[in-house]
């Protein structure tokens, strides 16, 4: 539909110029018969020139305004940004990569002629499952960017032929392409076996006294306002309260590609600034860990025997009033193989709170299977296993002193508005996209 009507404008650009040229052809060679004539001829010419020349030019009058050229101008930027990054994204070299295993292995061949195909085998009925979803990932791309380029040129045909009304026509396709060139983008990203899922995200105070504690609360209205600022459901599962902050939460952010999305934030963020606690107004540095899990599903079977657990009330340490003081509502389980414990203690019914225990011990449980497998094959969750508690490990700095910026570790991608990063704002997801691009 985009490159047909692109196909259109341009074909009518060029019919345009070639009567253009061909009307410039005749106005010579007028011109040079008129030297043979009487001067009223050339003086009617010269004036029919005119006017015809007036007629062109009040035809092309369309002014765009300066607030849409902005918008459309940064639209094309973005444009630009996201196919260079998925061009480079490790996701687009691994397709390639797989492509040319599959051409070695002359299949493409082979399912074109329908010699050599076994469709009884399922291990073959894969391969060309794969080597489908491989192909239209890279046409996809590479029709893409030549849809781009395809726009670039018609634009700027249209400038060189100083026609506003042509400009302005051609422009009007960029909402399409930026929509189209953020729908693939998000599809290239996400393409984890676990991206699709919800997740559940604990934030851990580490070394800094109150100064990561704080950083600790800091951290999770970040992700809170991030969730709701993307339209997912935002639960709180468990705070528990520190002097100033929390030593620890953590919640549950549900919606299609949650996890794909956090699973980068997983490691250790690091805040430098003047520490509002101290009375020398001293810089201070604050860590806090970040562990990201996917909302486990009926995909992998997680069977917890009840015998295996250990369950244990007590009084919650969060706001409440008399009823937190009286009742014992906050619920602890200990998953006793593993060792793996969970608190819940944000809801006054101690037996929801048990639930969403339970729902957060399977999603560990969960992730503890997905873990044990990915390590054998070495693949990305194991990456982000390294990354996970160890003080090398440390993925983002934010600094408030002696400037604020935010940086990436991993990417080198420096941002100066940290205010937009804590608010969890587009700047936030620009950071996300090139991490999971690399």
């Amino acid at each position: 539909m985009f490159s047909s009507k692109l196909k259109n404008i341009k074909y009518l650009i060029r019919k345009q110029q070639q009567q253009q040229q061909q009307q410039y052809l005749n106005y010579d060679k007028l011109f040079k018969n008129s030297l043979n004539i009487n001067c009223n001829n050339k003086n009617y010419f010269c004036t029919s020139n005119t006017s015809s020349s007036s007629s062109s030019s009040s035809s092309s009058t369309t002014i765009i305004s300066d607030s849409s050229n902005q918008d459309i101008s940064n639209k094309e930027k973005e444009v630009k940004r996201i196919i260079d990054l998925l061009f480079s994204s490790q996701y687009h070299k691994n397709n390639l990569l797989i492509f040319k295993r599959f051409e070695e292995m002359k299949l493409p061949g082979m399912i074109e002629s329908g010699i050599g195909i076994d469709a009884s085998n399922m291990d073959t009925i894969n391969q060309i499952k794969s080597y489908n979803q491989t192909k239209q990932s890279i046409e996809e791309l590479n029709s893409l960017s030549k849809e781009f380029n395809d726009y670039l040129e018609v634009v700027e045909m249209s400038k060189n032929m100083g026609d506003n009304d042509w400009l302005k026509e051609t422009r009007s396709l960029i909402n399409q392409l930026f929509s189209n060139c953020c729908e693939l983008e998000v599809k290239a990203l996400m393409n984890g076996k676990d991206d699709s899922k919800g997740c559940f995200i604990e934030i851990q105070a580490g070394a800094g006294g109150n100064d990561s504690m704080d950083w600790t609360k800091i951290l999770f209205e970040m992700y809170c306002k991030w969730g709701a600022r993307k339209g997912y459901n935002v639960e709180i599962i468990d705070t528990a309260d520190g002097e100033f902050g929390y030593r620890h939460a953590s919640l549950k952010i549900d919606g299609h590609n949650a996890y794909g999305w956090m699973r980068t934030e997983m490691g250790i963020h690091r805040l430098i600034r003047i520490s509002p606690f101290s009375s020398t107004g001293k810089r201070h540095t604050s860590f806090a860990s970040v562990v990201v899990y996917p909302i486990s599903d009926d995909s992998i079977k997680i069977n917890i025997d009840s015998k295996d657990l250990h369950f244990e009330t007590l009084r919650s340490s969060g706001a409440g009033g008399q009823h937190v003081n009286k009742t014992e509502s906050a619920v602890r389980i200990v998953h006793i193989p593993t060792g793996i414990s969970v608190l819940s203690s944000s809801e006054r019914s101690q037996h929801q709170n048990k639930a969403n225990g339970l729902s957060l011990l399977k999603s560990k449980l969960y992730s503890h299977e997905l873990k044990k497998k990915i390590e054998a094959e070495k693949s990305f969750r194991d990456e982000l296993g390294k990354n996970s508690w160890a003080s090398d490990s440390v993925v983002r700095n934010y600094s408030m002193h002696p400037q604020e910026r935010v940086k990436d570790q991993r990417t080198g991608i420096e941002v100066l508005q940290i205010s937009k990063i804590l608010d969890g704002e587009e700047e936030l997801d620009n950071m996300i996209k090139k991490a999971l691009s690399d």
